[in-house]
């Protein structure tokens, strides 16, 4: 059944993508204000995605079946569950379920490099405890004793700071540092299947709020841009803030008074505290937010929904549950999954892509030249879809400036053109050379050609290593570069 009331039907999906597109501020910094509705659907990756398919990135399943149905049970008006617009409230744990929280969780990595950034003017520093621990790569001490180190990082980094400087650092910062194994930057590092939900959910009339145990005023310096959540729908762990008027000028400076940390049992706390209704559907990831969970699905007199994101990826993003290398610990709230009715996301299962296509190093633009440049010089496979490769026989590939590309299949010489139209990417069609080769070099031609016309994505890992994709995520094809 399609629901058709205005905020619900999948055209309002579209619309309401663009009117977010047009409010974000971002781009009204550098594109006259307001923004053309053309350049909006253009930039909008799920406008129309969501005239078909609302969660296109969603492998049909139980656990994609499991939101669609709920959400319709909720916004038809003549059925027995409809809730109110004004009572359909979605809350989102950030890190882990709408963004990576690997190696470290990323508002960590900032206080990290923040850090180092400051330590030649602020030389006192290199007797810390917690500095020292950094500095010498030291992870154990800075995890020990409740992360009372890693907290420590925190607090050097994160308060005596307007809040408008906080912001600026964060801001810089987020423009100029890559994430170390996906190369791109920390706001892109954002789960394509999750955006879609966000978009479905406010196309069909929630209020999609963040509730997260990371910094509060981290949060809101790219949250709108990255989700379209606005600041005064993110809920995170802060201190108090410190009113002055430093000659003349109203200032608020942070501090770490009376911090309150959004996590476990404190996020139904904040929920009632800062929303003042009880959601009807909760995301998380972990054990942290299984209070958050209950909180929403447990004797509520609305029908609920919960769903937990399991990562079970380690090619595509990470694999974690019991042992995570940092954050994200996820056992009892899996445990309890089924008692309580709470979808569980396989995220290799149920995902067909994990972050957004455009974002995994590919650059929208016509001539494909800026991947091309991204890409430049040559690369030799070490494996072609997880069958390994023959020693002698080379297969590799050169992409040049101008977008074609080159190379040797093992056997032939081939070339071709890399296109990409911001969404998905393509190789070919190729022209190669007709010689013949002994029968395992002629068997490898064959799966590299088709590995090249299957590849719909790369990525790079922290190896510097690059990753050929097909449209599902899966690598088909893993390459170094020649020197």
């Amino acid at each position: 059944m399609t629901v058709v009331a205005l905020p619900s039907s999948p055209v309002s999906n579209a619309v309401d993508s663009v009117r977010s597109c047009l409010r974000v501020p971002h781009l009204q910094t550098i594109m006259p204000s307001p923004l053309p509705l053309a350049l909006c659907l253009v930039l909008t990756p799920f406008a129309a995605a969501s005239a078909g398919d609302p969660l296109p990135s969603w492998n049909e399943g139980a656990a994609k079946q499991s939101l669609l149905r709920f959400v319709e049970r909720v916004t038809e008006p003549s059925g027995k569950d409809f809730v109110p617009a004004a009572e359909r409230i979605a809350v989102f744990d950030n890190d882990g379920t709408l963004w990576t929280e690997n190696p470290v969780p990323n508002q960590v990595a900032f206080a990290i490099d923040e850090i180092k950034r400051m330590l030649p003017s602020d030389p006192e520093w290199k007797g810390d405890p917690a500095v020292q621990a950094l500095l010498n790569e030291d992870t154990a001490s800075l995890m020990a004793d409740g992360h009372k180190g890693l907290m420590r990082l925190l607090a050097i980094t994160h308060s005596g700071l307007t809040n408008l400087e906080f912001e600026r650092r964060v801001s810089d910062w987020l423009a100029s540092t890559r994430h170390p194994r996906f190369q791109m930057a920390y706001d892109r590092t954002i789960y394509q299947p999750m955006l879609e939900v966000l978009a479905y959910l406010r196309g069909n009339g929630f209020q999609t709020w963040i509730v997260s145990g990371g910094g509060q005023d981290f949060m809101r310096v790219f949250a709108e841009d990255a989700y379209g959540i606005p600041p005064e729908q993110i809920i995170g762990s802060h201190g108090a803030l410190k009113y002055t008027r430093d000659n003349g000028i109203p200032t608020l400076t942070k501090t770490l008074d009376s911090v309150f940390v959004d996590d476990k049992e404190g996020k139904p706390v904040a929920i009632a505290k800062f929303i003042g209704r009880r959601p009807i559907a909760a995301f998380g990831n972990s054990n942290g937010d299984q209070a958050m969970l209950e909180y929403t699905t447990m004797n509520n007199p609305h029908p609920s929904y919960g769903l937990i994101v399991h990562h079970t990826d380690a090619g595509r993003e990470y694999a974690y549950d019991a042992n995570p290398s940092s954050s994200g610990k996820l056992t009892t709230a899996l445990q309890d999954a089924p008692e309580r009715g709470w979808t569980v996301v396989d995220m290799q299962r149920d995902w067909k892509t994990v972050f957004p296509v455009d974002k995994i190093g590919m650059p929208t633009n016509q001539a494909g030249t800026a991947s091309a440049a991204q890409l430049s010089g040559e690369w030799l496979a070490e494996d072609i879809d997880g069958g390994g490769v023959i020693e002698n026989a080379q297969s590799t590939i050169r992409f040049a400036e101008d977008g074609r590309v080159t190379g040797s299949t093992s056997v032939n010489r081939f070339s071709g053109q890399i296109e990409m139209d911001g969404q998905s990417v393509s190789i070919g069609p190729l022209a190669t050379t007709r010689m013949a080769g002994p029968p395992e070099w002629m068997d490898q031609e064959k799966r590299f050609t088709e590995a090249l016309q299957q590849t719909k994505a790369f990525r790079f890992d922290d190896q510097g290593r690059l990753h050929f994709l097909d449209d599902s995520g899966k690598a088909v094809a893993r390459f170094s570069r020649m020197q």
